[in-house]
């Protein structure tokens, strides 16, 4: 059940991650988050592996997500997992969770095999609100990818 065949438009998504990871910058930290929304608000509690960690290409790896999150801006929301390269093309099926008001604390957990044409795998987390056409705050995590 992936997030875009759920209703949400493509358009929706790309504001999502679009603009939130320049490609090639090497001051990026491995893990941020995009400037805050009113409303609504994800953080990183803990991944494995760890941001910027090296990933050797064509492996299986396991992630394990767990973040926090407030919405007061809608009763209902989606946490989505998009692992994307460095170029922004996605790299795997999207995991998703739906999550309800005011907040809580949410673990995903997700094995995608390390892509071999990529010199970086990146992991947004956004919280998108029920309703939501843009989002902003979302998570991104940084891998480097060994060849």
């Amino acid at each position: 059940m992936g997030f875009l065949r759920r209703g949400l438009p493509l358009a929706a998504l790309l504001s999502i991650i679009s603009g939130c990871a320049a490609t090639d910058n090497p001051r990026l930290p491995w893990a941020f988050n995009a400037p805050r929304a009113e409303g609504y608000a994800i953080d990183l509690v803990n991944v494995k592996p760890a941001p910027g960690t090296p990933l050797a290409a064509g492996t299986l790896v396991e992630f394990l997500v767990k973040v926090n999150y407030s919405l007061s801006v809608a009763s209902r929301g989606t946490i989505v997992l998009v692992f994307e390269n460095e170029k922004n093309k996605v790299k795997a099926p999207e995991i998703t969770r739906r999550v309800a008001s005011p907040g809580g604390e949410v673990t995903l957990r997700e094995r995608i095999t390390v892509p071999d044409d990529a010199k970086e795998l990146r992991l947004f987390i956004p919280l998108v609100p029920q309703y939501a056409v843009h989002t902003t705050g979302e998570v991104t995590i940084r891998y480097p990818i060994e060849h």
